[in-house]
């Protein structure tokens, strides 16, 4: 290798890094404009954002896992102590449910999807092609990391201002979407028995397939639901029981 060929790869690898670090720069900023307060440590919310499939490409040490688990627990505690001191009359059974309605993938997923997340999140694309829960399931990891990074950074009182801007008061969390549980309870006050699931068939490729199942109610088949995966198809397919059931109710 020549000494201009050598000296162009190594501009080159620079350049490249710069670019990489002020796009990851750009994507934080972008970031601290839905927090209530200024970043002070940068680094944690550079993590926060990194999913570990970006890790090589990107010459990253750490991604947002560790920041996961804490932000799980952190936004556990901020939507229980909310729900607590807010419903004074409900059972513990009642806000265990309205909790989970709160803290699920799929509102977390709501919360990233408004704080246009994806444009700010470190992922690689080939990534999706071999993981079934594709982007909802990185958004959601990414959201709980976030509020991780929150609160070590900015507090709790202002996680807590965070989450209540993002979620509690924006997610829909008093109606239930748990549409298998609905049609389990609706099924014993109508006396049949609990519904029954069987896969019918998949389509498509491995890396996205499509579910379909059906469920049945005292041996019948009641109604059929897609998705992609046999635990969202199933919630499909009882969302549809439900509304059959309802309708001769």
């Amino acid at each position: 290798m020549s000494f201009f060929s050598l000296l162009r790869k190594l501009f080159n690898l620079f350049n490249f890094r710069s670019k990489t670090q002020q796009t990851i720069e750009e994507r934080v900023l972008l970031l601290g404009k839905f927090l209530p307060a200024k970043i002070t440590n940068t680094q944690l919310f550079v993590e926060a954002i990194t999913h570990q499939s970006s890790l090589n490409n990107h010459k990253l040490k750490a991604s947002n896992q560790r920041l996961e688990f804490l932000g799980d627990a952190v936004l556990g505690m901020i939507v229980a102590n909310y729900l607590y001191e807010e419903y004074p009359d409900l059972n513990e059974g009642e806000l265990t449910k309205m909790r989970v309605r709160l803290v699920d993938k799929n509102a977390l997923f709501e919360m990233a999807i408004n704080l246009d997340l994806e444009k700010i999140v470190l992922f690689e694309k080939k990534f999706l092609q071999s993981n079934s829960s594709g982007i909802n399931s990185i958004l959601a990891d990414a959201m709980e990391a976030i509020i991780g990074a929150c609160y070590l950074d900015l507090g709790i009182e202002n996680t807590i201002e965070f989450v209540h801007n993002w979620l509690i008061d924006v997610i829909d969390y008093s109606k239930d979407s748990n549409f298998k549980g609905q049609l389990l309870e609706l099924a014993h006050k109508m006396g049949k028995t609990n519904p029954e699931y069987e896969i019918v068939n998949v389509d498509g490729p491995e890396h996205k397939k499509i579910f379909i199942v059906a469920v049945l109610l005292d041996g019948a088949k009641l109604a059929v639901g897609r998705g992609k995966n046999k635990k969202s198809a199933e919630q499909e397919a009882s969302k549809r029981a439900l509304e059959i059931l309802s309708e001769n109710l």
